[in-house]
């Protein structure tokens, strides 16, 4: 029993119901690779499947923008994910998910690519019971392991960013009524800062999180008027770091949301929110918002372009309550591949997107079919410019200059689908830093190439 418990780590000890939970995920994905699962029709009860991603990262530059300082990255990212669902009845289902990633190091500031390969955790990517319309009625439930997005990801997307893309997951419960067009959901997560609700392989005990955070929220949907959503939301957050090196934050968040089209060739969407609550013993007050509007041309290769604007509040060091924005669970490289390492070395941590101003003009093309091709070109802005001497940033440090332009980001991205199960991508950012950073500060540049299999 003990080398049993030594295998599932210290999780597997504490947690029968996290015991259960795995022997049943296993079943599960045991049974659904049998005859009676998803290859008897798509009318079976069961049914399974598996991706695999292999990308690889090049990084040039992107925490310190020097030339000078050796601390570019090069490697390669696996992901392995298996998936099974099983209704039992109309309306219900169990849905369970296992995932893997490894990195192979070619290149690393901290000399990763000299040590020994290592598989890195087997983790349980998802895990939770679904009900629709329970009985008849208006009620919906998701209880369990489950990714949630709410709109665009503005505020919601990522439960964990410090793992990167490997997973997305919520710890939560969620209870949805519907009538018409209309429809309100409730939901309520708590999100450890490692893994301590379900069983590890090979537990590393991974920061997914820099602290615990639990919350709840209202999100109402209306799509009675025609061609426009409305979106309406409240959502409470509290972030609980048990080394107490970040304060201890409540954050209460109110917003709205708007997308319709106009004519046959426009599409718009604007998002609001103000936030409230405290930071330490600082009174809270934050403002974001973002806006877009896209045309579509009915031209051959089905060009568009989007023009959009980005504002996140930042703190005004010069008063006693805190302003700065904060990105609840949307920390996700949601404006940028390369810019959220950036935001980890020199400002509040990985994707924390807050003191930002984006101005973007999106190109889309499909020369061919199963091809697109996007380019982008963003001025990044801050509305409190001179960090060098702002408190409470994970690491203050020379990086920073007195202005308030952060810079110029361009990229282009070349994605492509081979039928069914293969896909993947090429992408190249650039990043031209101004004032915001110090002066003299190089080029940065990301690179990334992906393959995708899906079955």
């Amino acid at each position: 029993m003990k080398a049993l418990v030594s295998v599932f780590g210290v999780n597997f000890a504490r947690s029968r119901v996290s015991k259960w939970c795995l022997v049943l995920a296993a079943a599960i994905i045991l049974q659904s690779t049998f005859p009676s699962g998803s290859l008897a029709g798509e009318s079976s009860e069961f049914d399974w499947g598996f991706r695999e991603r292999v990308r690889q990262a090049y990084l040039l530059n992107g925490f310190d923008f020097s030339d000078d300082i050796d601390a570019d990255r090069n490697y390669i990212r696996v992901r392995s994910q298996l998936w099974a669902s099983w209704a039992p009845v109309d309306g219900w289902k169990v849905y369970a998910g296992l995932n893997n990633e490894h990195r192979h190091w070619f290149k690393s500031e901290k000399g990763l690519q000299d040590e020994d390969f290592e598989i890195d955790e087997l983790i349980v990517e998802n895990f939770y019971l679904s009900a629709e319309r329970i009985g008849g009625s208006p009620f919906s439930i998701v209880a369990g392991r489950q990714n949630i997005a709410y709109g665009e990801g503005f505020l919601m997307m990522d439960g964990g960013p410090l793992d990167g893309s490997r997973t997305r997951y919520f710890d939560a419960v969620r209870v949805k009524a519907e009538r018409g067009a209309r429809s309100v959901e409730v939901h309520f997560i708590t999100d450890t800062s490692w893994d301590r609700h379900m069983p590890v392989v090979n537990p590393l005990y991974k920061k997914l999180v820099e602290y615990d955070e639990t919350g709840a929220g209202l999100y109402y949907i209306d799509e009675s008027i025609e061609g426009k959503k409305l979106e309406g939301y409240y959502f409470y957050k509290n972030e609980n770091d048990e080394d107490d090196f970040f304060p201890e934050s409540d954050i209460h968040t109110f917003g709205g949301r708007i997308t319709g089209k106009y004519g046959g060739h426009l599409d718009y969407v604007a998002e609001l929110a103000y936030q409230t609550g405290d930071m330490g013993d600082a009174a809270r007050r934050g403002f974001g918002g973002i806006a877009s509007a896209t045309w579509s041309f009915d031209r051959r290769m089905d060009p568009s372009v989007k023009a959009g604007f980005v504002y996140l509040s930042g703190d005004d060091p010069s008063t006693e309550d805190f302003e700065g924005w904060n990105p609840l669970y949307s920390r996700f490289p949601k404006w940028s591949e390369m810019y959220i390492y950036t935001l980890a070395a020199t400002e509040r941590g990985a994707a924390y997107w807050e003191n930002l101003i984006i101005y973007h003009l999106n190109f889309v093309i499909n020369p061919v079919s199963d091809i697109t091709v996007e380019t982008v070109f963003c001025l990044l802005m801050a509305p409190q410019g001179d960090l060098a001497t702002m408190p409470g940033l994970i690491k203050p440090n020379p990086v920073f200059g007195e202005g308030d332009t952060r810079g110029l980001m361009s990229k282009v991205k070349l994605s492509w689908r081979l039928k069914k199960y293969l896909s993947g991508h090429l992408l190249w950012e650039r990043f031209d830093p101004g004032d915001y950073y110090f002066e003299g500060a190089d080029t940065g540049h990301f690179l990334r190439c992906e393959l995708m299999f899906e079955y």
